[in-house]
């Protein structure tokens, strides 16, 4: 039987209990936490278990700010702060631990521990609350170091000194100050990569108030972060990917250029947003030397390597040198469109040679070539359309022969042909929309689809006499959901413009409807926004 008994035992491991799941908590403090008439140089405080220290030196937030940071000494259920400055007189002091301290064995974390002690009679209480969004997307964003300053001091102040107040945004943007004195403050937020509580310029994103706050005034507070333009203007990159072209990349974007000159130079492209140049030149070998003209600041000379002589003579003779077309259209073609193309190169339009294009039609097995034309913006041809009327639900073929694009220097295409099919106008839907707008300024109107690209943008002015209603018609649009931006465009450049801190400028208003207008194929939909 006892041989049995012994058989039949089941063997199981030690479990030691329930996992420990709760925080250390804080079990007697040296001087009680909220004290008045605090006159010590060091702070202990014990807790129930024994506990462990992370990231103290970026955790710990000492408010007002002080010049030389505590020490701080861990010794197992302890801990001890031991201040290494004199503290003002009559000020309410806040420590705010973060989430830097934890249980020593299960590392489940003191969330927000805070010891507040007032070296005067009485215990500031006052607050300010707050919201920071982006200026683009206005959505919130975290891990903003927000700073109180001196209503008195220079604007430069947030690149030399750390704040007096400091808190920092959570997950939906917003923030809290606490324990304040009814005094009024500057208020500045940065996207503090380094966390070096300082404005390191346009490296990181800001957000201020144009004016000053008061926890009493003011207790709520909405910023906006932005990224300023970089003050200097300076060529971050340039090369020449292909002979006959370099490409010029900025830090940020330029005034519009009034002219470009330099030997060789046959053309160049300014992009929408004045960030980058396509500069086309010919029979120029090395370096390429060209003084850019702007509207609004000094001329730049531009030095680029190109490639060599020798590199030019290999790529012609090995055929490497052509014209290259880039259609913007697919297997589908909107019936009512114009097929279009980007080149590589510019080609004077004398030298765009028309027999060797042709545009057939087809219908069931029968094939028709039709009559077209073709339309480019200037002599110098980057880009053209083919022009002619296409019908809905048909069958085309593009065909371009060789050497239908042929300079001087016997830059010419290969031969290539598209094949495509146009749709019907059941195919798409339509979109009318009454804008309601908050008074008449200038105003860029964006319309996106769900992938966040750009389909269309309409310019909208008002008339002394006009109310601040406006109509949009859309048509021709393919089904799915769209989202609209409004760009309250105060200097009618046509471009959104981003703030400047030093000039107290903040960066235009962007409105945006977060509901989705869905649209469906063959219908069309008639929609209301009043713009806020």
């Amino acid at each position: 039987m006892l041989l049995l008994a012994v058989r039949c035992a089941q063997i199981t491991p030690l479990t030691g209990g329930q996992k420990d799941t709760t925080p250390p908590k804080p079990l007697y403090f040296s001087q009680p936490n909220a004290s008045i008439n605090f006159k010590e140089k060091f702070i202990e405080i014990e807790f129930d278990e024994f506990i462990s220290l992370k990231d103290v030196a970026n955790q710990l937030i000492v408010t007002p700010q002080i010049k030389q940071i505590p020490t701080i000494q861990l010794h197992g259920k302890k801990l001890r702060i031991e201040f290494n400055d004199t503290l003002a007189s009559n000020t309410t002091y806040k420590l705010a631990f973060g989430n830097s301290i934890s249980d020593l064995n299960e590392s489940n974390v003191l969330r927000n521990f805070e010891y507040v002690f007032s070296t005067g009679t009485v215990l500031d209480s006052l607050t300010i609350n707050g919201q920071i969004l982006n200026s683009t997307n206005k959505k919130p964003v975290s891990q903003v170091s927000i700073g109180l300053y001196d209503i008195h001091a220079n604007d430069s102040i947030v690149y030399k000194n750390k704040p007096l107040y400091v808190s920092t945004t959570n997950e939906d943007g917003k923030f809290t100050f606490g324990y304040l004195p009814n005094k009024t403050f500057k208020i500045v937020g940065i996207k503090d990569d380094n966390h070096n509580w300082l404005y390191d310029g346009s490296e990181e994103q800001i957000a201020f108030s144009n004016t000053p706050i008061n926890p009493i005034n003011s207790p709520s507070v909405g910023l906006t972060l932005f990224s300023e333009l970089p003050n200097k203007l300076f060529v971050k990159k340039s090369f020449s990917s292909e002979y006959g072209k370099a490409l010029i990349i900025y830090n940020r974007p330029t005034s519009a250029i009034k002219s470009l000159k330099g030997q060789g130079v046959i053309d160049y492209l300014q992009n929408k947003r004045k960030d980058s140049l396509n500069i086309f030149y010919d029979k120029k070998f090395d370096t390429l030397k060209v003084v850019v003209q702007y509207e609004s600041h000094a001329a730049d000379t531009l030095m680029v390597r190109i490639p060599s002589e020798s590199f030019f003579v290999d790529q012609f003779k090995r055929k490497k040198i052509t014209y290259n077309l880039k259609p913007d259209f697919g297997k589908i073609v909107p019936f009512f469109d114009k097929p279009g193309f980007a080149l590589n190169m510019p080609i004077p339009s004398s030298k765009i040679n028309y027999s060797k294009m042709y545009l057939f039609e087809q219908h069931d097995t029968i094939v028709t070539k039709i009559p077209f034309t073709i339309l480019s913006d200037k002599n110098l041809t980057t880009a053209f359309k083919i022009n002619t009327v296409l019908k809905p639900e048909t069958n085309y073929t593009l065909s371009i022969g060789a050497f239908a694009l042929l300079d001087d220097d016997q830059r010419a295409n290969d031969s290539i042909a598209f094949s495509f099919k146009t749709n019907t106008s059941d195919d798409y839907a339509k979109l009318n929309m009454k804008l309601l707008f908050p008074k008449k300024e200038h105003y860029i109107v964006m319309l996106f689809n769900d992938k966040d690209q750009l389909v269309n943008e309409k310019t909208i002015t008002f008339s002394l006499t006009s109310t601040s209603e406006k109509s949009i018609q859309y048509e021709h649009l393919i089904p799915g959901s769209y989202f609209v931006r409004v760009i309250e465009d105060a200097n009618k450049n046509g471009v959104f413009d981003t703030g400047d801190y030093f000039l107290q400028k903040q960066p235009e208003c962007i409105y945006i409807r977060s509901a989705p207008i869905q649209l469906m194929a063959g219908w069309e939909i008639e929609t209301e926004w009043l713009v806020e």
